[in-house]
């Protein structure tokens, strides 16, 4: 028995029956001669065939697999050399232990289930026999999606009959996303026998479609259930029993290593993208059910779908809040709406026309809202508008359009402040709103500020972004993508490399009386922060998103790659842009750009570099590479590379403003902060956004202009007035001018703005322990190192102001911890060793201090103690060469006070 075939229970068995051979007729047994396999078409304009010629396509190669005691059909699917591969069904194979194979001209063949191959729950097998003959192959190989109303003939040998079978048929099916179980998809009329299974479902145009597998109207209706779990509704499964059910060829080439598929020419499979469903329960359960309340569908009459968002009721009217595009056309796309009808479903799958005088629309902003009549009570969205903070978890919901279906979708990720969402976008399109609209004063165009990590595809559009209690806090419409053209295909598809975007609620609220309309549930408050139970519930979910590895064409391993690394998987998705790459496609420097992704996001910076160095190498105008790159080496300390990255970047697109961040942060790296302010300027000049001003402010406090620095902070405040890294800033710069509360001041403001803010907590700790609230401090530094575990300057702090009350294990420790997370951190040796010599361990003194001038020989202090210590043991020789070397270290650095102390000291030496 096959091995990987699970033991099926006797009800399946009346499902798929036992296929009992008799001896077969006298007739069977006959030698056939094989026709020409290059049959042509009857008519050359639709490539169709005739019925006759049809039978003789698919009698070519449909072949029996006969069992010991079982059998059924099966179909030649391709050829290496003299051995050929037959796909079956596995619920043919059951309880079989020798295989063998009759070809059409009644040869009888060993064959043995190809090696290395996995289908799971999958009712497939793939079988593999050798042969001199020649053998027809199928005229071509569908690993396209299949449509309905599709003329099929499926083909097979019948048990009952002894003989073959044609029997023809339309497909009035396609299930998908999720699958029938087993992956049965395609739903068709054709009235297939017992012993027809396996054998081929071949269109009018002679294609492989899919093998049988299922007959009609089954004893029992086992098979009818949905791969995620769920059953059919009763009314559908009576419509399903009505049909034969069939396996998409693309199927089985989505399970064939793609190493055979090459060895044997088949096509790698169109296989489309999915969000799979994953059933949520608990919190995550109501919230789902609670944003499909309040989100419909909108159907247009050219075919495509968008969704949106119940803001209002009105007597019998309802209002819906969607995206411009969904309804008319995107806002950046001259002249006027596409003229198409448009209807709402609703979440008990009613249908509404919209009266075309509803739609209401914003010139420049991509939203739009209609309105339909029903006398169902339907709930109403609230809405929530106050200020996102970093990764906050969110939640999107929608009707993706996915083939031939528009499935209900709910997916979790993450989102981004819009100073901090605005760097995470790849795209370039800034626009300055300094008048006339409701938008802020920078957005992408359309009026998109909001970036987070949530999977979204088209057809999601208009649809809610929600917080996590299920108010709406924007307005999805948008995502990061590049096109891909895969290898022989000649269809353009633009992929998803990045993340979405979103138009925020306050914008809607802004123009909304421009619109005509008033949302009813308005809220301001942020969402509490979720406990730990909810967060890791969110994760949970997250990493049970079931991201499909079938094998398919390299464009969707992109895609699937950066599903995995939206959802924080980046392990898988490096294999996924690793499979893409391996395709070598037309597009394999965006495959090597997501695996730099992937790989930076692993922490895992050399081998990133080397990625994205792959992608330029590939692509030399790759932007997205050269962006990445010269983030990458400025990480690394390679600043001459990253200056020379971002300038080539530059170069590709001069009036994106993140170029010119970027190159403001190597300059400022280089200490070149003339030039650093020269390429923040530019920054402003293309977009003047609040992060830009913070950038330009440090750049001024490095050049010792304090008031300028300040200036910079608060027009960064003004034009946001919840940029907490704004008001650190400003406190920074205000505890260095000596106005130590007015620093405190600034700090506070950060951390109700952000409570989660580590360096808000930082900084005023170091003012704190300043105007002599050790404790305070200790507290501060304690929050800080809370958020961020790996805060070693918070440690390094701590471990400070611990010496200074006395405890000086405790400062140990912190140093230790301190050194662990950085090990290039001269300073915490330093202290180390200062607190250790204070402990009598002259040795770990010395040792800490040598390490500190190794990291850093230009650290005058350290010499100093060092020279201290080899004075205590003895060591006069050593301990005036430190002193020399310590004084010439202040002298060149200036500091005269210090220089003449350690001149004296050696005097008396």
């Amino acid at each position: 028995m096959n091995r990987n075939i699970a033991i099926i229970s006797s009800l399946l068995f009346l499902f798929f029956p036992s296929l009992t051979l008799a001896n077969p007729p006298y007739y069977l047994s006959q030698k056939i001669t094989p026709a020409t396999c290059n049959l042509e078409p009857d008519n050359p304009e639709s490539g169709e065939y005739s019925p006759q010629k049809l039978q003789t396509l698919a009698k070519q190669i449909t072949v029996r697999v006969i069992g010991d005691n079982n059998g059924g059909s099966g179909t030649i699917l391709a050829k290496k050399g003299n051995s050929y591969l037959v796909v079956t069904n596995s619920h043919v194979l059951l309880g079989v232990n020798k295989v063998q194979i009759k070809t059409p001209d009644n040869q009888i063949y060993s064959a043995q289930i190809l090696p290395n191959t996995n289908f799971g729950k999958l009712d497939l097998a793939v079988l593999q026999f050798t042969s001199n003959q020649k053998y027809c192959l199928p005229k071509e190989i569908a690993s396209f999606d299949i449509n309905t109303d599709t003329p099929v003939m499926a083909a097979g040998y019948s048990s009952s009959k002894g003989e073959m079978l044609f029997r023809t048929g339309t497909v009035k099916q396609i299930i998908s996303q999720p699958t029938l179980k087993a992956g049965y998809e395609i739903g068709y009329t054709s009235d297939i026998e017992q012993g027809m299974s396996g054998g081929a479902i071949i269109s009018s145009q002679g294609y492989l479609l899919g093998i049988n597998g299922i007959s009609s109207y089954p004893l029992v209706n086992s098979g009818y259930v949905y791969t995620n779990g769920k059953r059919p509704t009763n009314t559908e499964i009576q419509e399903f029993r009505k049909l034969s059910w069939g396996i998409p060829i693309k199927t089985v080439l989505g399970q064939v290593k793609p190493e055979i598929l090459t060895a044997y020419n088949l096509p790698i499979p169109d296989i489309k993208q999915q969000i799979a469903e994953t059933p949520l329960t608990g919190w995550l359960g109501e919230l789902e059910a609670k944003a499909q309340q309040i989100t419909v569908r909108i159907d247009s009459s050219s075919g495509a779908n968008g969704s949106g968002i119940i803001i209002a009721k009105q007597g019998d009217i309802y209002t819906v809040l969607t995206a411009a595009h969904v309804v008319c056309k995107p806002p950046d796309k001259p002249g006027k709406c596409e003229p198409n009808t448009y209807k709402i479903l609703t979440v008990n799958g009613k249908e509404y026309p919209v009266e075309p005088s509803t739609i209401k629309l914003e010139e420049g902003v991509d939203l739009a809202v209609v309105k339909f009549t029903s006398r169902e009570n339907y709930q109403v969205a609230t809405l929530a508008n106050y200020p996102i903070k970093d990764d906050e978890y969110m939640f999107t919901a929608g009707y993706p359009r996915l083939g031939e279906k528009s499935p209900w979708r709910f997916t979790l990720g993450q989102i981004h402040s819009k100073e901090i969402g605005f760097f995470r976008t790849i795209q370039s399109d800034f626009k300055n709103n300094s008048s006339g609209t409701a938008q802020s004063a920078v957005s992408l165009t359309g009026g998109y500020e909001l970036v987070y990590s949530s999977i979204t595809f088209g057809g999601m559009s208009g649809g809610p972004v929600l917080d996590s209690q299920g108010r709406v806090i924007g307005i999805h419409g948008r995502t990061d993508g590049e096109t891909a053209i895969d290898n022989n295909s000649n269809s353009k598809e633009t992929i998803q490399l990045g993340n979405s975007l979103g138009i925020p609620v306050s914008t809607f609220l802004a123009l909304a009386t421009r619109l005509n309309t008033q949302a009813q549930k308005i809220e301001t408050t942020p969402p509490p922060e979720l406990n730990q139970q909810k967060v890791k519930s969110i994760q949970t979910a997250i990493l049970s998103v079931d991201v499909s590895q079938s094998t398919t064409t390299a464009s969707q391993w992109l895609e699937r790659g950066n599903q995995l690394w939206r959802l924080g998987r980046y392990p898988e998705a490096i294999r996924a842009f690793d499979a893409a790459i391996k395709q070598k496609p037309k597009f394999i420097h965006l495959a090597y750009f997501g695996k730099g992704l992937a790989l930076a996001w692993s922490k895992k910076r050399p081998e990133a570099i080397t990625a994205l160095e792959q992608a330029v190498k590939s692509q030399p105008d790759s932007f997205p590479a050269w962006y990445g790159l010269s983030i990458g080496y400025r990480e690394s300390n390679q600043l001459d590379k990253a200056l020379a990255a971002i300038n080539k970047a530059i170069q590709l697109q001069p009036n994106n403003p993140n170029v010119y961040a970027q190159k403001w942060a190597v300059l400022i790296s280089l200490k070149r902060y003339r030039e650093a302010a020269a390429a923040i300027n530019k920054a402003i000049e293309l977009s003047p956004r609040a992060a830009f001003y913070l950038a330009r402010g440090f750049v001024r406090y490095e050049s010792e202009d304090k008031q300028g620095a300040i200036d910079d902070f608060n027009l960064a405040i003004k034009i946001n007035p919840n940029f907490a890294e704004a008001y650190v800033g400003r406190g920074g710069v205000r505890y260095e001018s000596g106005d130590k509360q007015g620093a405190i001041d600034d700090f506070n403001l950060a951390i109700k703005i952000n409570p989660n803010l580590a360096q808000a907590y930082f900084v005023r700790g170091v003012v704190r322990n300043e105007l002599g609230d050790k404790q305070g401090a200790i507290d501060d530094y304690n929050q800080a190192i809370k958020i961020n575990p790996n805060y070693a300057e918070a440690y390094y702090n701590r471990g400070y102001v611990r010496n200074e009350l006395g405890d000086k294990p405790g400062a140990i420790d912190d140093y230790n911890q301190a050194i662990k997370i950085n090990p290039n951190y001269a300073e915490a040796y330093y202290n180390r060793g200062y607190v250790r010599d204070d402990l009598g361990d002259k040795p770990g003194a010395i040792d800490d201090y040598n390490q500190a001038i190794k990291i850093n020989p230009n650290l005058a202090q350290a010499y100093v103690r060092r020279g201290s210590v080899r004075y205590q043991l003895g060591d006069k020789p050593g301990a005036k060469e430190d002193l020399q070397r310590a004084a010439q270290l202040f002298m060149a650095q200036g500091n005269t006070a210090a220089y003449e102390k350690i001149m004296g000291l050696l005097k008396e030496l």
